[in-house]
């Protein structure tokens, strides 16, 4: 028996197969397609790109994608990897069927640019928020992530995500790490971000990522990206701050960075106007 969806985005998924598992894919409008990717945490899904999804406006096929272990996705017990995530993204772009932008956050964003970089004839441009893989989460899992994975993935591991992912928690996480400005951490953002942690087999996924083995290094693939690429970061971001833009721009001539103010790591919720116009922009630009 299938559990009941989470309300992440203002439409219900379609699911796509991916291995036997399923993927949780939403769609929305018609025109150029969008395909917006979240960020990696333990609270990530596509809720955290619901005002892209709805307020980039007409002329816009959006979809979104729920990774695996993620949101309305299956969350198997099993060992996540970052290729399997760039995969993932290819798979929904293949559905797709048309030439895409690529809207990713944070580690999704690195995941995003492999992606980019292995089917170019899959993706039109990219917009990158607050990215990482150009010098933070880049290195492989040494020894002691290996070890810290295999006590996580015990009675231990879901102990402390379960304390790690209380409304409690979720608020401090949110405060210090995704928004600058208390007044956009509404109650309905605490809420869904603590929701889709909440899941069973939610912590599968997550385990991984804080113990190293989601690390995506995109020093090499960055660089050859032949796509129109915007980078987009918030000013007060902290987890991924600002300076990591450098080696970003130093890496590839055709990116351009835009700096909104006010914001944090997560930008397109925090100041959905700012980020919508200034995308929606670029898009109709190229």
């Amino acid at each position: 028996m299938q559990e009941q969806a989470l309300t992440l985005l203002p439409v219900a998924p379609a699911y796509l197969d991916w291995r036997g598992h399923r993927l949780a894919l939403y769609s929305s409008g018609a025109g150029s397609p969008v395909l917006l990717i979240h960020s990696i945490n333990a609270a990530a899904s596509a809720f955290e790109m619901r005002a892209p999804f709805s307020g980039l406006g007409d002329g816009f096929a959006m979809h979104a994608l729920d990774l695996l272990g993620y949101g309305n996705s299956d969350r198997p017990a099993r060992r996540y990897c970052a290729g399997d995530y760039i995969d993932q993204i290819g798979a929904a772009l293949a559905h797709i069927g048309q030439p895409s932008a690529l809207v990713a956050s944070s580690l999704g964003a690195a995941y995003a640019v492999a992606a980019a970089a292995r089917w170019p004839e899959r993706v039109s441009s990219l917009v990158l928020v607050c990215p990482t893989g150009m010098g933070l989460l880049t290195e492989p899992t040494g020894p002691v992530g290996w070890a810290v994975y295999r006590v996580l993935r015990g009675p231990v591991g879901r102990a402390i995500f379960r304390l790690l992912t209380s409304r409690r928690s979720t608020r401090l996480f949110l405060g210090r790490q995704a928004y600058h400005d208390p007044r956009s951490m509404t109650d309905e953002a605490v809420e869904g971000f603590h929701l889709t942690a909440r899941r069973p087999g939610a912590y599968y996924a997550p385990i991984c990522f804080l113990t190293g083995l989601l690390n995506c290094d995109i020093r090499d693939s960055f660089p050859r990206l032949r796509q129109p690429v915007l980078i987009v970061w918030g000013r007060q971001a902290t987890t991924t701050p600002l300076r990591s833009a450098d080696a970003f721009l130093a890496a590839n001539p055709r990116a351009r960075l835009e700096v909104i103010e006010g914001a944090s790591m997560l930008v397109q919720d925090e100041r959905p106007a700012e980020f919508n116009a200034l995308v929606r922009d670029y898009l109709l630009a190229l």
